[in-house]
Parts: structure tokens; sequence; C-alpha cells
């Protein structure tokens, strides 16, 4: 009888401790949040030593306006395996981190991938995310899109939550009041590319980059060449940053700056 009941315990320590591993998994965004919120309340943020290589320096960048900075003077870092065409068309997006943090994006785009319909409401929650308006032309609009790694307009992809990260309005969407470029700016000139012709291809990579543990990337490294020609040829990287705003990228709350009278 003593037997049976110590190997009854056993199997409910299993079964609850397997719950409770599912549920932290399921629910280890909502966990980070709250983690985060609670540790944004410290003054001294964790530092982790950083081995120098060209992303780590890229990320260590600061903001000075300029939303958009070029790379390695222009030139993407594709091989020519990487350039090589396939009979169709191809996205791989990676694993999110254990932060729930997106990670490269790469592809092989063709107008084959492009969506007809239109982009139905987002519903992913991307790490870092917070509601926001502002004002820009008159107008009100939000601080933070939840942007698409790879635009939907290339090849249909949604609700997917590897590809969608906390941007702000300035790195994501085009910009109407400068003529400074954002993600769409490069995304549009694809698109137009792709719809020209059927054998049109684009080699695409979109990278996040983070520094440390923060959960809202400090940009993105953007990366493109067409197949075959130079038409599309382009390596910057595009600030996560909003004119008038502080932003914590760690938790993702923001605070816009008084103006100076």
């Amino acid at each position: 009888m003593y037997g049976y009941q110590r190997r009854w315990l056993r199997r409910l320590m299993v079964i609850v401790m397997t719950v409770v591993a599912v549920l932290v998994f399921v629910k280890r965004d909502v966990i980070l949040d709250h983690l985060f919120n609670q540790f944004s309340q410290s003054t001294a943020a964790p530092k982790i030593p950083q081995k120098e290589d060209p992303q780590k320096k890229l990320a260590a960048q600061d903001f000075t306006n300029q939303q958009a900075m070029v790379v390695n003077d222009n030139q993407p870092n594709f091989t020519a395996s990487d350039l090589k065409t396939t009979a169709e068309p191809w996205q791989k997006l990676s694993h999110r981190d254990w932060l729930g943090r997106p990670k490269q994006a790469n592809a092989l785009l063709n107008q084959k991938q492009m969506p007809t319909l239109k982009r139905k409401k987002l519903t992913v929650k991307t790490p870092g995310y917070h509601v926001y308006r502002l004002k820009q032309n008159g107008q009100e609009t939000y601080l933070y899109n939840r942007s698409h790694l790879i635009g939907y307009q290339l090849t249909g992809l949604n609700n997917d939550a590897r590809n969608l990260v906390t941007g702000t309005r300035a790195m994501n969407a085009i910009h109407e009041e400068d003529n400074q470029a954002s993600m769409e700016t490069y995304e549009n000139q694809i698109a137009a590319y792709l719809r020209q012709s059927s054998n049109h291809y684009v080699r695409y990579q979109v990278t996040p980059l983070y520094r440390n543990v923060e959960r809202v990337p400090r940009g993105i490294e953007l990366a493109g060449q067409s197949i075959g020609d130079d038409v599309i040829k382009f390596h910057v990287y595009i600030f996560n940053s909003q004119p008038g705003w502080q932003i914590n990228y760690y938790t993702g709350t923001a605070l816009q700056q008084s103006e100076e009278k």
C-alpha cells in the first residue's frame, strides 16, 4: 500500500510539473513582459559582454535623426550560392529566441508570391509592443507598428510571430514629411521590380538587431539583390527610432520628449 502511494505521488508530481512547464512556455511572452516591466523600475541595466562583430556594431549605433545608413558601401554580403535561382521562390524565417524575439528572415522573391487579397488585421502581440499615439502632419497615428520583416506585399505572410517585430512608424512606413528612407521604401522598390516581369527574382535578407537582452530591436539590417542585374542592390541599416520620442528598448515603453521653446 505504501509503495503504491509513493508511485501515485511521483506520477502526480510529473503531471503537475509537465502542466506547469507547458503553461510557462505558452505564456512566456506575458511572463517576460511582466518581468521586464518590473526590471524597468531599476535604473541599472544588465551588461552582457559582447564580441565585436559588424551587426553588434550596427546595433550599438545611436540614432541622430538620420533614419537609414548605408552598410558596407551599399554592397550586400550574398555569396554566389545565395544568388542562385530555384524553380520556385521561397522564404525562410528563423525560430524566435528564448526571449520570444524574431531573428533573421531570408527569401528569394518573385511575383508568384505576391498577394492578391487585402491584408487582414494583425493579431500577434510583438515583444515590447505598446499603444502610443502621436500627431504627424495634423493627423493622429501610432508610434509603433507591428512591423513585418518580410513585407506583406512581397509574400502575403501576415500573422506569423517569427516575422513581426515592434517597430516605430518612422522605421516601418513611408516618410511623408521628409525624404528619408524606411523599410517600406525598399519594399516598394522590390515590389515594383517584381511586377515588371515574372522572370524577375530578388534575394532578400532582413535582420532585426538587438542590444543585449532588449526585446525591441534597435534597428533592421536590410540587404537586397536582384538576380541577373543590379536594378535592386542595397545594404542598409534602418534605425528603430522616432524623432521626438525616447524609447525603453527593454520594455517598449516610450516617452514623448518636450519640444524646446
